[in-house]
């Protein structure tokens, strides 16, 4: 494969919301969101080891490659938190504003297990969602294992509703589901437009 044409191709997988174990401080924003840099890579790549060890993830787990392809690529919105100059999240996608309506689609986000269910998937997800209306997105959407009983959780409480399963997503007999969300301004009275 020319490497000039990105990494392998493979089903993407949907984000990734493990149990918590919470490092982050009290105190005025220590979470810090920011885009992410070449320079941030190895700290990723510990993210994903740690993230997606579960079995219907473990293959399609990105490597350098494929953050390097993420980085590279101008129409992806990839964003690390930081708690004490030390990176313990990130969220990536990419930006379609040629869809009908709009959207950004959720890659990947992940959170280092000690930093979960302090905020930080949080903050990664509003500064996602926050960019994607900046950049005209009018919706979000990822794909979730029914597995991820976490994660299924967390996107509801961003306004991620099912819209479809996806047979076989996973590999065979592991399904998934596609989600998505509205990114209505603040102050927006309009709906989505989707079916539910």
């Amino acid at each position: 494969m020319d490497e000039s044409s990105g990494p392998p191709v493979r089903p993407p997988r949907g984000p990734q919301v493990t149990e918590a174990r919470g490092i982050v401080e009290q105190g005025p924003n220590p979470i810090q969101i920011r885009p992410a840099g070449a320079g941030d890579i190895e700290a990723l790549l510990l993210i994903e080891q740690q993230c997606f060890n579960v079995y219907y993830y473990a293959f399609y787990t990105f490597d350098r490659k494929d953050f390097e392809f993420y980085l590279d690529d101008p129409e992806t919105l990839f964003l690390t938190a930081t708690v004490a100059g030390r990176i313990v999240g990130y969220v990536l996608g990419p930006v379609e504003t040629w869809r009908s309506p709009p959207a950004a689609h959720i890659d990947s986000i992940a959170v280092l297990l000690e930093a979960q269910r302090s905020g930080v998937g949080s903050r990664l997800i509003e500064s996602f969602f926050q960019e994607a209306r900046r950049l005209g997105c009018e919706l979000a959407t990822l794909e979730v294992s029914p597995a991820n009983e976490a994660g299924l959780a967390f996107f509801a409480r961003y306004g991620f509703r099912k819209v479809h399963r996806l047979r076989n997503y996973y590999g065979k007999g592991l399904h998934g589901l596609l989600m998505a969300a509205p990114l209505e301004r603040p102050g927006s009275t309009e709906g989505d437009g989707w079916d539910r």
